[in-house]
């Protein structure tokens, strides 16, 4: 091999390492955007995942929970109903939550218990404010959002705020889990 030869190659070897550094530069902020979003996109995920177990969870606590044993009336039954729900979707308590959490315990016509003690169709909405205070709002009917179901049933939703960041921005969504089960306890004697 000639010394000019040698020359040549020496030459092409370090435009080709110069084309590389330029390729990475021009696709690691686009390789970064996906890493990152992938994981932020697992962290959302994990949060739906907390509060869709949290709903269900506490809707099959509030299927088999008699309103005497969670207090004696419909409102305290969903209180109680509620702070499972804070509880099992890892909120924080019906006093003290998450900021921007939400649950929604609903109870509709139970049959089978005292009339004069139970709300036909009433629903409770707890709601923590940007300090995490909970506020508990109750009303008669179902849980905003959710269907009607035959016959005697429970429903709880659970929602939470989460950021879901990536390289050029971020963005702020309410994840929610909804669970309606059939309302099975009976009354105590």
């Amino acid at each position: 091999m000639g010394r000019r030869q040698a020359l040549h190659m020496r030459v092409s070897a370090r435009r080709e390492a110069g084309a590389a550094a330029v390729e990475f530069a021009l696709l690691l902020p686009l390789f970064a955007m996906l890493v990152f979003g992938m994981i932020s996109a697992g962290f959302t995920f994990h949060s739906w995942l907390n509060v869709t177990h949290g709903a269900q969870e506490s809707a099959r606590f509030a299927a088999t929970l008699s309103i005497q044993a969670g207090g004696g009336s419909t409102d305290a039954w969903i209180a109680t109903v509620a702070e499972r729900a804070f509880d099992a979707s890892n909120l924080g308590s019906s006093t003290t939550a998450q900021a921007g959490s939400v649950v929604c315990v609903a109870i509709y016509s139970p049959t089978n218990k005292f009339p004069s003690t139970i709300t036909p169709a009433r629903h409770g909405i707890f709601t923590a404010d940007a300090s995490g205070a909970v506020t508990a709002a109750y009303s008669n009917g179902i849980c905003p959002g959710m269907a009607v179901a035959n016959g005697d049933y429970v429903q709880v939703s659970a929602s939470q705020p989460a950021d879901f960041n990536y390289v050029l921005g971020a963005a702020r969504i309410q994840v929610m889990g909804k669970s309606t089960s059939h309302y099975e306890a009976v009354a105590l004697s």
